[in-house]
């Protein structure tokens, strides 16, 4: 298995943590995105959008990180990852929604602003965090995870971009079921953290 990988990546984190959890061997291959490699028309007969992570398994090729993660739960992980049922598989889908959407929308675009210097709307952004760390708060005020009684990859979809919310300039403090809920995350087995943006 290979991924193809940006170490900046929050995306790209969250297959590097999933395939350590489940002690899954892989090897990497950066695609330097500073330097446009993602742009180089080899990489893009792999991921035509021009993305990190793209995950090959012999020949199938997965270019979405939330739809990696679904494929390694299926094909590598055990049930506790997805559930097979059809509630279970709705609850983690639910929030593999919510990383798509309204956790890009916010903690991802804040940080790409204030980070990274894109040019993007960052007050649209810090009310995306507000809304989005409000209702988590509430969801995880009475249970340790978010889709289940056990960590699957609804926490591994939400959990880097919640835990370098601090780069795109957004506390925390406010929300403490969410500080717990990261540090949960962080106490799983095989658990590799993101690396920090440079300043």
């Amino acid at each position: 298995m290979t991924l193809y990988d940006y170490p900046r990546s929050g995306h790209a984190h969250r297959i590097r943590l999933f395939l350590s959890i489940i002690d899954e061997p892989y090897e990497s291959v950066n695609v330097d995105m500073q330097k446009g490699a993602h742009k180089d028309p080899e990489y893009r007969k792999l991921s035509p959008l021009g993305q990190v992570p793209t995950l090959v398994d012999g020949d199938i090729v997965i270019t979405d990180s939330t739809a990696a993660l679904v494929y390694l739960a299926i094909g590598h992980g055990d049930e506790k990852w997805l559930p097979r049922d059809a509630e279970g598989a709705a609850r983690v889908q639910r929030w593999l929604s919510v990383a798509a959407g309204e956790l890009y929308r916010g903690p991802v675009v804040a940080r790409a602003g204030r980070q990274f210097g894109r040019p993007v709307d960052l007050e649209r952004a810090d009310g995306e965090c507000k809304r989005l760390f409000k209702w988590m708060q509430q969801e995880l005020a009475d249970r340790t995870w978010l889709a289940a009684d056990h960590a699957t990859i609804a926490d591994i979809a939400m959990y880097t971009y919640v835990r370098v919310v601090d780069e795109g300039d957004i506390d925390l403090d406010p929300y403490p079921a969410i500080l717990r809920w990261l540090a949960d995350v962080e106490e799983l087995d095989g658990f590799e953290a993101m690396p920090r943006a440079e300043k």
